[in-house]
């Protein structure tokens, strides 16, 4: 059982270090916190171990336009809402199931190579999931944020512009094409960064049977082609803000792209996207408390008054975010890895 973990100001710290560069050397970190690299690795292992932060990579959803991610809601009767949110939880393309309060019961963020692929799972595998009563599924037709852009926020300026330009560093970009997606050595590495987005070349080397060498050329084109997003992540009850709504609203479509935009420097937002069915907009935000939830509401209706909210979701329980399989208290428990690339067919029920 894993024990109950209390973020000192350190490890927020170190936190908000690897929300800006989540794969940067240790003296890297250290350089920037003021701190030796053996005693960042510490922090941060210690942290893994008890599930409250961690990092992985996501699939980059704007590296081709046939890449779709959908947001579906589901009903279902309530004496079963968590054995099926955890069924879910097992898909690979369900990238994150969340238990929720209002029109929906679960929400469940869907994730696909293409649209064929999207309609496969929505038509022939979320509609056979025994006692899911209803569904309806918007798509997204352009991601403006999303959670691995959020920050904790509290470095110095000096720190984050440090941890910063080791991003760009990290970000500059090759010439050559990045590798394809659908050999074995990749879909190898792509698991282990799934599991540890800070795994080492020489582990992922191990895992590809390949060398350190090309082990990190295929995967620096990967993740600076966007191909695969690095992020970190950690518990909500933890980041000290602990509650989690959704937004759906409408603008009209002359300022949809722009409500879009300002809609995700809101600093409580962690998604924000324009959708296609129903309401234009979703808007997913971290909030401290549960009144933040109508402050938010009226800031929005005085910046962008043209914007109108027509439903919201609170978040009772994460059942899986990005992957990670968390528990009651948001704490990370399992991977089951993001596959968007292979048929659902043959991965949907196995699990690392």
């Amino acid at each position: 059982m894993q024990e109950s973990v209390r973020l000192s100001d350190d490890d927020r710290l170190l936190i908000d270090a690897l929300q800006i560069a989540p794969r940067a050397s240790w003296s890297s970190v250290g350089e920037a916190l003021g701190i030796t690299p053996v005693t960042a690795a510490r922090r941060w292992q210690r942290l893994t171990e008890a599930g409250a932060a961690w990092v992985t990579v996501a699939p980059g959803m704007a590296y081709r336009q046939e890449r779709v991610l959908a947001y579906v809601e589901i009903t279902c009767p309530p004496a079963h809402r968590l054995a099926v949110a955890q069924e879910l939880a097992q898909h690979h393309l369900a990238i994150t199931v969340e238990l929720t309060t209002g029109s929906a019961d679960i929400l469940v963020t869907v994730a696909a190579e293409d649209l064929d692929t999207l309609s496969h799972y929505l038509l022939d595998h979320l509609g056979a999931v025994l006692h899911v009563l209803n569904t309806r599924a918007r798509v997204a037709t352009r991601l403006y944020t999303e959670g691995g852009s959020w920050r904790l926020d509290e470095l110095s300026r000096e720190a984050s512009a440090a941890m910063e330009r080791e991003r760009l560093r990290q970000d500059d970009h090759l010439d050559s094409e990045p590798p394809k997606v659908n050999t074995a050595s990749v879909k190898a590495m792509l698991t282990g960064l799934a599991v540890d987005g800070r795994a080492s070349y020489a582990e992922l080397a191990e895992l590809a049977g390949i060398s350190p060498t090309s082990a990190r050329r295929q995967v620096s084109r990967l993740l600076r082609a966007r191909v695969i997003i690095p992020r970190t992540d950690m518990s909500a009850a933890t980041s000290g803000w602990p509650v989690q709504v959704y937004l759906w609203a409408n603008a009209p479509v002359d300022v949809l792209a722009e409500s879009a935009r300002a809609l995700s420097r809101f600093r409580q937002a962690r998604l924000c996207a324009t959708v296609t069915a129903g309401p234009s907009l979703v808007l997913g935000a971290w909030l401290r408390t549960v009144e933040e939830v109508h402050r938010l509401e009226l800031a929005i209706a005085a910046k962008l008054p043209r914007v109108e909210i027509i439903d919201r979701l609170i978040v009772l329980r994460t059942v899986k975010r990005m992957g990670r399989l968390l528990d009651k208290n948001g704490r990370a428990i399992g991977v089951i890895p993001i596959n968007i690339w292979d048929d659902l067919l043959e991965h949907e029920h196995r699990s690392l």
